[in-house]
Parts: C-alpha cells; sequence; structure tokens
C-alpha cells in the first residue's frame, strides 16, 4: 500500500483551498482531502496516544509554518491555532499550470494508490516543471465533447482509443470484456466497432515522451466495455469497481463468453 507524503498533498490541497474561495482551515482540508483521496492502510493507523490517525497528522506537518508548502510560498497562513489557510499568487499559478490534470485524477474515480502515484510521478526530481498530457476516457465518450476540449487533448485520447479498439478487436469483431455484448450482432452493421475504452489507470505523458509509446504501454491497463459495464464500474462515487469486481457482479450466465 502506497504511503502518503506532504509533497503528495501539495496539489490536491491547493485545488480545494482554491474551490473554498481561497481560504480554508487545516481542519476542513484535512476533512476534505480525506473524502477526496479515500486513504487506506498504514495512513489510517491512530497515533500513539491520540484519537486522530497518521493521515491528519501529515495534513498538519504539511501546513505547518516551517514546512516547504507555507515556505515555499504556496500558502501563508496567520498565526494562532487553525487559522485560515490562504493560497497566495505563487499556489495559483502552480494551480493553474497542473489543473487539467488535477481535475483529470479526482473527477475519473481513480483509486488512492493511482492518484497518489500519479502525485509521486509529477514530483519526481526530472519531472518537475514538466507540462503534463494526459489521456482521458471521458473525452471519447460524450458526443461533441471535443468542441469543448483542447483539441489536442481530444486527439491524444482518441488515439488511444482507436488504438485499444484495434488491439482487442479479433476477427473483426469487439465486444464487452465483462459481458461480452457485441454491438455489431444487436445493430447489425451500424453497431459494428462500436464500444467504450474503461481507463483501469491514469494514463499521462510529460512532455518529451513519446505518445505512441504512452500509447503502447498503455494498452494493458485499458479495457472495452459496453456503456452499461462501464456506468457500473463508475458507479460508487469513489473507487470504481475493478474489472474482476464487475465481473462478480455479473448475474447472467455468461459460459457463452469466449472472454470469461
Amino acid at each position: 500500500m502506497t504511503r502518503i507524503l506532504e509533497e503528495d498533498l501539495q496539489l490536491p490541497s491547493l485545488y480545494l483551498i482554491n474551490l473554498k474561495n481561497g481560504a480554508i482551515t487545516t481542519t476542513e482540508l484535512s476533512k476534505l482531502l480525506r473524502n477526496l483521496l479515500n486513504p487506506k492502510g498504514e495512513d489510517l493507523d491512530i497515533l500513539d496516544n491520540r484519537t486522530d490517525d497518521k493521515f491528519s497528522q501529515i495534513v498538519r506537518n504539511l501546513t505547518g509554518t516551517e514546512r516547504p508548502f507555507v515556505k515555499n510560498g504556496f500558502i501563508y497562513r496567520e498565526s494562532g491555532r487553525n487559522k485560515p489557510l490562504f493560497i497566495t499568487d505563487k499556489g495559483k499559478q502552480f494551480l493553474k499550470d497542473n489543473y487539467e490534470f488535477v481535475q483529470y485524477l479526482f473527477t475519473n474515480d481513480f483509486n488512492f494508490n493511482d492518484m497518489i502515484e500519479s502525485f509521486k510521478s509529477m514530483n519526481l526530481p526530472d519531472n518537475k516543471n514538466k507540462k503534463i498530457k494526459f489521456l482521458d476516457e471521458n473525452i471519447t465518450i460524450a458526443e461533441g465533447q471535443n468542441k469543448i476540449i483542447e483539441t489536442k487533448s481530444y486527439k491524444r485520447s482518441n488515439k488511444l482509443r482507436n488504438m485499444a479498439i484495434e488491439y482487442y478487436t479479433k476477427d473483426g469483431r469487439i465486444k464487452c470484456k465483462a459481458c461480452c455484448f457485441d454491438f455489431e450482432d444487436f445493430y447489425g452493421d451500424f453497431g459494428k466497432g462500436f464500444i467504450e475504452i474503461h481507463h483501469q489507470k491514469p494514463v499521462f505523458m510529460f512532455d518529451e515522451n513519446e505518445l505512441e509509446k504512452t500509447i503502447e504501454e498503455a494498452l494493458d491497463n485499458v479495457i472495452p466495455v459496453c456503456p452499461n459495464c462501464h456506468r457500473m464500474i463508475h458507479k460508487r462515487r469513489t473507487n470504481y469497481l475493478s474489472f474482476e469486481e464487475l465481473k462478480n457482479y455479473i448475474n447472467t450466465d455468461l459460459s457463452f463468453c469466449s472472454e470469461q
């Protein structure tokens, strides 16, 4: 289980402080981060001789006046117990530079480990200050979405979708990997090749990375699913179902399905 570090919480904290009109108390921030990230494992261990856990301690440390988050100028706080934290212009710019990626992680219901690993990747020395480009399954689902999304983001995401469809197509057919629904069987030629692609893990790249290599490495982490199964995967507000969990919920006899 991946442990959270203070540095991993900087962008999520800026994101939440910004949502609260630029000011928040440490107590409020801790609650919001907990709801957003849904920490697990050792981060939930209760501290010795206290009633709170290690996650709360990390948030308290993060917002201390002598910690990097404050000393580097991303936020400032007034002296005194549980005084509000304020986002600075530097913090706003840092959030702005990474806002689309942060929103991508938080709106796609990725699980705790995958989100934290993504933030850790951003914080590696070689990756700091590099622009992040993400590939989002939601961009390619809603018809017309490309009209309001950055064109390059749409093209990247759609290229992954198309390559995933090609990767999973067998004998000219593609079906839901969970329930085996085949749109061509049901709708004839009109349904040929139709499917949605679910990203089991975040898919992103840094400026100098090659798109083709990123997509090639991502193919094993994406799966073709019908819209019904896709919605069931994301039915929970946080921590969507894994593919195996989804299959366990399917009550229909799928003995006919070669994918099972």
